[in-house]
């Protein structure tokens, strides 16, 4: 009994060691430099200007795919307009106000983006009157990150929405867990886009898309929604933690893709049924869930 007894404290000793000096020679380091990083960066941002975008580039998106089985791009090199600060980026399109007990925030209608959502109930502190957690901003920002979707027609002559298509709105629509707001677009040849936007009493949006085609001519389309970030964002470090590309795609189930996998080109997963993908933080996600009986293409790029 006592040899057992002098195993067990001879355990416990060892393992309090391996702690100690996992936090002395790992963990304080890496704090101390996440320190000093966000030292550099608050001294720069006095200074900084933004520069340019040269396109929306998509971190992670989901296409229904074509009677060929190829995925459907959802996101070419396009034209951003650029802003100093995110105040100045939400200016640059009119919007509908999304309020719910849970977010704030608004839906661009330039483009029918998601792309301004504010945490109510999380501060960036544990100080109560620290600002409250901006989730998604929207591109010209700093730190654009955003949720888009969208259709690829067949025909390339066939216009469809894109990122600078401008929606109308129901006038003094607000966007509450009681009132989904429906956006429309006519693309002049026949074509009525509809996207209907709802959001529940807490942080989930469904997005309807749908088209009314009132022309002689058919139309094949192809939807697609993405999440999309530009540039890497500032992580922990910590191995037991995942930040980056995550998602449980269909057979694959559970996939987690670092930033830096990235570097090698995209990885796609065609022809996944059920599940979802997106992009996470420490502590925070925003991630797609395409529709749970209908086979769809996922990408991470």
């Amino acid at each position: 009994m006592m040899g057992e007894n002098r195993n067990y404290i001879l355990a416990i000793a060892l393992s309090l060691i391996i702690l100690i000096g996992w936090q002395y020679f790992y963990a304080i380091p890496q704090m101390e430099k996440q320190k000093a990083q966000e030292e550099l960066q608050q001294q720069a941002q006095g200074t900084q200007v933004q520069t340019p975008q040269t396109g929306d580039q998509a971190a992670g998106g989901a296409t229904q795919p074509g009677a060929n089985g190829g995925v459907q791009v959802p996101g070419t090199a396009q034209q951003t307009n650029t802003a100093v600060t995110r105040e100045a980026a939400l200016k640059q399109s009119p919007r509908v106000t999304l309020d719910t007990p849970s977010l704030r925030g608004s839906i661009a209608l330039q483009g029918g983006r998601i792309d301004d959502v504010i945490l109510k109930d999380y501060r960036e502190t544990v100080d109560p009157t620290s600002p409250n957690i901006i989730l998604l901003s929207p591109s010209g920002a700093p730190n654009p990150y955003y949720a888009e979707f969208g259709w690829v027609a067949d025909d390339t002559n066939t216009p469809v929405p894109g990122n600078q298509t401008l929606w109308s709105a129901p006038s003094g629509a607000t966007l509450t867990q009681d009132t989904p707001v429906t956006l429309t677009w006519d693309n002049g040849q026949g074509l009525m886009f509809n996207r209907k936007i709802a959001v529940d009493e807490n942080y989930m949006f469904t997005v309807t898309d749908s088209v009314e085609n009132t022309g002689d001519a058919a139309a094949r389309l192809f939807p697609y929604g993405l999440v999309s970030r530009h540039g890497e964002p500032k992580t922990s470090g910590f191995f037991i933690l995942h930040e980056g590309l995550i998602g449980v795609l269909g057979d694959q189930g559970l996939t987690e893709i670092d930033y830096d996998d990235l570097d090698d080109g995209p990885q796609t997963f065609p022809a996944s049924t059920g599940g979802w993908l997106g992009i996470t933080d420490k502590y925070w996600a925003a991630v797609l869930a395409p529709s749970q009986d209908t086979p769809y293409d996922g990408k991470f790029s």
